[in-house]
């Protein structure tokens, strides 16, 4: 398989979701100030190149995916549940929820003072996503939230170095 040419086995794959994870050298509450301050995803976040949102419980989240040959798609959610330092969850949906739905969890574990594990997990469900997963969307999604996963390590441990 090559980046740009996943195999249908491998694009049907991640239909209902999937799980991504990269380890931080940085502690637990920095990894989440940044993930959290949405206004400044533009600044090192390869995947979601917008955000703005209310962050709280039955807030919103948009954001502007950048899903390569799909191009750039914003993506309305409602924040379900919020605990900080540890874990936050979104829910979206495309046109009507039975077409496209998403859940969205971001996990935060202290490893020790000054190591996370950040784990991001991704649900699809509705009537679109056989469609999409054939089409590879959900393939570039991943892709997109490892790229994530990468740029965030790279900021938080960064400002570490610095700090």
């Amino acid at each position: 398989m090559t980046p740009n040419h996943p195999s249908i086995k491998q694009k049907m794959s991640l239909m209902k979701g999937w799980t991504t994870e990269v380890v931080i050298n940085a502690p637990i509450q920095l990894v989440w100030e940044q993930v959290t301050n949405f206004e400044a995803y533009s600044d090192w976040n390869p995947f979601m190149l917008k955000a703005h949102a209310k962050f709280e419980v039955e807030g919103t989240i948009r954001f502007l995916e950048e899903l390569k040959q799909f191009g750039q798609h914003w993506l309305n959610a409602k924040f379900l549940s919020i605990d900080p330092p540890n874990c936050f969850v979104w829910q979206g949906h495309f046109g009507a929820s039975f077409l496209f739905t998403v859940i969205h969890r971001f996990i935060f574990e202290a490893i020790s003072e000054h190591q996370t594990r950040f784990i991001q997990g991704h649900e699809n469900s509705g009537l679109l996503i056989p469609y999409l997963a054939w089409r590879g969307v959900y393939h570039v999604s991943y892709q997109g939230y490892l790229d994530y996963n990468q740029a965030l390590k790279e900021q938080c441990e960064g400002l570490v170095a610095s700090g």
